[in-house]
Parts: structure tokens; sequence; C-alpha cells
């Protein structure tokens, strides 16, 4: 019998043939563990489904989630997909910073028009202050015979962006693009049913949502999910987890590794914990470096962690979500420590080409990566289609990231050049540069922020310009510091506070990041003694 190729599909051939099986599992408080078995997964994403069915009146409106991390998201989304309605993940109002989680709330909700909202209590009352409708299912729900199971035009999701503070963009995600992702992973990770996964990603994002919670059913495989607070706290709990339930995938963005190891030299290590069965360790979604995994590799190879499970890889949700990754060699692929993301997936193009000519360059010569095939998605909800072009015949997004082939295997050199990568979040420059400034009469409103990549970190750098006079250059930095962290979550390591016609801008006025940030490299600001906080 040939395997339905769309993942509600295969959800019923799976609850149908084997609905005792445990799908997926959820570390709870005081490190107790949920599990749901695809029979229940069926029976209650059905009967969710069900309600929303009835609510909309047969309309096919996108369905905002906003659930904590945990089982109930994983129902409400495939209750979405067997409604074939949009699922929009999304993030809860989060209590520590009520502000920027509403600011982005609001921004989603009024992009999408006002839609449909699958809450908790917690969430809904935040959410009907926005004018929002939200949905609860009702105890007596049952799942309705002949739920209509979608076609691969059929849009799948509406994944937003990242941005602290900036407008996010819902990319539109059919399920074709879907099914051809969820693929190309598992053929790339060499993942099947023998595997088992352990992830903490956040769900409402496309690599902790399509990685972590769908491609293991789309596979057949189980996975254990923890929530990403509790990662963040206890980051060596990821590690006993990894080890408990001999998960042989798991991963994330640069940083978590590092995290681990800072931990680790505090507290001591994961005692009693075994590595061994790690198969599948990726990185990505931010720059992956080589003395991080060589640091976490020397820090638990007494856990039995093997460094060639490290699996760098490179993506973004434009493009579904994986582009390319392959298992490291253990060697960096230049002379900066930079390290190959790996081919391109089965079945897409990659290609580096001129960011103003959009000529292809030969390898080892930086430009603007372009991808092209299935996995490739429309564009936006908002009816703009992102940045394509054409090439030999072939339609290529442009996803702004910079890089270069070698033999062809990609490596990544830097991201969208107005966008600072940090911890496995996206924080626009302009946004950072904003909240820098803002209400302080002792500013000239002008500031650059960027990245400064040294030999043992990344240091995140704002310079602003003062309007001159006795003022604590200490205060000021102080002040900038405690803006930005209020506005977007991010600490800034270093305030550079000089004076007017310090910062770099083109004749009409823009700043010129890239040279702001290669004056601070070379020492220029040096005199200026920047202000600097570890």
């Amino acid at each position: 019998m040939t395997e339905p190729a769309d993942l509600p599909g295969i959800l019923a051939e799976r609850a149908s043939a084997t609905p005792g099986t445990v799908a997926y599992e959820f570390v709870c408080p005081g490190h107790s563990v949920k599990a749901l078995t695809y029979g229940e997964l069926w029976q209650r994403a059905a009967g969710m489904a069900t309600s929303i069915l009835r609510y909309h009146d047969g309309a096919h409106e996108p369905t905002v989630i906003l659930y904590p991390p945990g089982l109930e998201y994983v129902v409400a989304v495939y209750a979405c997909f067997l409604a074939g309605v949009p699922a929009v993940p999304a993030y809860p109002p989060d209590p520590g910073r009520p502000e920027a989680s509403r600011a982005r709330l609001t921004r989603i909700m009024r992009d999408l028009g006002t839609p449909t909202v699958l809450a908790d209590d917690a969430a809904a009352g935040v959410v009907r202050t926005y004018g929002g409708r939200v949905l609860t299912q009702r105890a007596d729900d049952r799942p309705r015979a002949g739920l209509p199971l979608p076609a691969a035009g059929d849009i799948a999701l509406i994944q937003y962006t990242s941005g602290s503070s900036s407008a996010p963009r819902g990319v539109v995600v059919r399920h074709g693009n879907l099914r051809h992702n969820m693929r190309a992973i598992a053929r790339r990770m060499h993942v099947d049913r023998t595997s088992r996964a352990m992830m903490w990603l956040p769900p409402y994002h496309d690599m902790g949502l399509i990685g972590g919670i769908l491609t293991p059913v789309f596979v057949g495989f189980p996975v254990r999910l923890m929530a990403p607070f509790d990662f963040l706290k206890r980051p060596l709990e990821w590690l006993r987890q990894i080890s408990d339930f001999r998960a042989t995938v798991s991963g994330g963005p640069n940083f978590a590794y590092d995290l681990c190891v800072r931990r680790h030299a505090r507290e001591g290590g994961v005692s009693r914990a075994d590595l061994s069965c790690w198969e599948v360790a990726f990185n990505g979604a931010e720059p992956v470096r080589t003395r991080t995994m060589e640091a976490f590799a020397r820090t638990f190879a007494s856990a039995g962690f093997d460094q060639r499970a490290f699996f760098p890889c490179y993506g973004l949700a434009e493009a579904t979500l994986l582009v390319s990754g392959e298992h490291w060699d253990g060697r960096p692929a230049d002379g900066l420590g930079r390290v190959s993301c790996g081919s391109s997936v089965p079945g897409q193009t990659v290609t580096v080409a001129h960011p103003e000519t959009g000529e292809p360059l030969a390898d080892g010569t930086e430009g603007e990566i372009w991808v092209s095939g299935p996995s490739v998605t429309d564009g936006y909800w908002d009816g703009t289609d992102g940045h394509f072009a054409e090439l030999d015949g072939r339609r290529f997004l442009r996803t702004g990231d910079t890089g270069y082939l070698s033999g062809g295997r990609l490596v990544v050199t830097g991201r969208t050049k107005d966008v600072l990568v940090h911890c496995g979040a996206n924080y626009h420059a302009a946004d950072i540069e904003m909240a820098a400034v803002a209400d302080d009469p002792g500013l000239r409103q002008v500031a650059a922020a960027f990245m400064a990549e040294r030999e043992d970190d990344t240091e995140i750098v704002v310079v602003v310009e003062t309007r001159g006079g006795d003022g604590s250059a200490v205060k000021t930095a102080a002040a900038v510091r405690r803006r930005v962290l209020a506005a977007s979550g991010l600490a800034v390591n270093t305030v550079v506070v000089a004076p007017a016609g310090t910062v770099p801008r083109t004749s009409s006025g823009k700043i010129q990041r890239p040279s702001c940030r290669a004056r601070y490299l070379a020492g220029e600001y040096d005199d200026l003694r920047p202000l600097r906080q570890a």
C-alpha cells in the first residue's frame, strides 16, 4: 500500500495501523513525562478540527496558535491541517516582556485581519483585548467523519519571520513545500523509523516546528519535547534527556552548544549521561563556529559524544527550512574558521551570485546565496513575493545572506547585512539603533549597530553620536543598554559614545554599518574608550 504523501494523511494511516505507538513525549516540570500516541493525537486533533470547521462555518481562515510549548501545541497544529486552515505558529504573550510580545502579536493579528486564535485560558484574555476571536475546544466535540485532506497547493503554515521589534512577515508555506523539505531532511540526515529525537526548540519557529515536531511523524519515529525556557534555565538537562531517551537526533543554534560548555564548567558536567547514542547533532539558525564544536566535543567526549555527529546546516523560512547540511569532517572550511554547511538538499539548487548583476560566481568567490527548488515558498501573506530572480529559466530565491561555494559545498559567511543573529534570534539593526537613541536629548539620534567577530567571541556593538557637552559617557552607555534591552531583549556588549560625524553615512544619509564595523575592528574608535560589558 502506498503511503500518503501529505502529513495529515500520514497521521491518519499511523493512527489506524499503530494507534498505541507513542508519537510525542513532553518533559513536564519536575521531569515527569507525558506521552501522546498516534491514536490519541488523531482523536484530539480531529476533534479540535471539527470545532474549527464549525466555528469558521466552512471558511478556510488562518488560525493563530498561542498555546505554550507542549502537547496541546502539537495537537493544535495537526487540528489546523485536518481542518484545512492555515496554521499560524506564534507564542503567547510573555509576562516578562509584555510590551514587546504585545507589539509582535498585534502586528501579526493586523496582518492576518483579525484571525481565529487557539489559546489556553491564560492567553485568551489577552487576545480578546486585541479584538481577537478565541476558540476553545468543547469537551463534547467529536471528530467529524470525512475530514478533508489537503492538496499540495493548499497553505499549511503562515510562518512569521523572527525579529525582536521589527515588523514580522508571514511566509506562506504550502503542503507541497513541507512534503519536499521533510523528505529532504530525512534523506540528508539519514533518519528512519529506528531514529529517536529530543527537541527543546520553540514550536513557533521553523526549526522547532518543521524539524522537531512535523518531520518525526512524517518519517515515523518518536520525539521527546521540552520547553525552550526549561532548556535556557537548565541547558544540561537537554543532554540528560538525550541520554535518557536514547535520542539519535537533536540540536539547535550554535549558542546552545556554547551554553552547555559554559554551564558544564560551572556545574561540573552531566553525571551518568551517555551521549554515545547521538548520531545527528545539527547546528544551524546562526553562524556555526568551529571552536564551539571543538569545545563541545572535548567537554563531552567523556560522556560518549562523537564529534562526527555534528551536522552544520543552513536554512531559512522562505525555503521552508533546510537548504543545505552535512556531517562535519572536523575541519574548518577556511583560514577564518568558517564551517561548510554541505551541499544543497536533494531536489534543490544553491548558487552564489553577484548581488548586483546576478551573475553566478566561481567557487571560492563570496556573493549572495540563491536557492531554487520545490521547498522555496511563494512569498508572504501580505501579497509581496519576497526577493526572487530568474537564472537560466529558473526561479531563485535571493536570500540576502552571503557565502561561497567550495566543491559544491556551501560556506555561509554572513547573514543579511541589516540583521544581527544572536542566540538563535534575529534582531534588525535599525530597530536596535532606534531604541539606543530613543528620547535621549544628549544624543544626535544617529547610531550604528553591528556584530563584531573577534578571535574568542562575537560581540554586539552600538556606536552612538553625542551632541557634545560634558555628559558622562558611562551613564550614556548604561542608558543605551537599558533602552535596547527593554525594546528587544538584546544585551549590548559594547557601546561607543562618539562625537558628531563619527558614524559613517552615505551621501543620502544612510548609515554605513559595514564601514562602521570595519573602523571598529581596525581600532579607530579605541581612543574613545569603548565601554564594554561582559
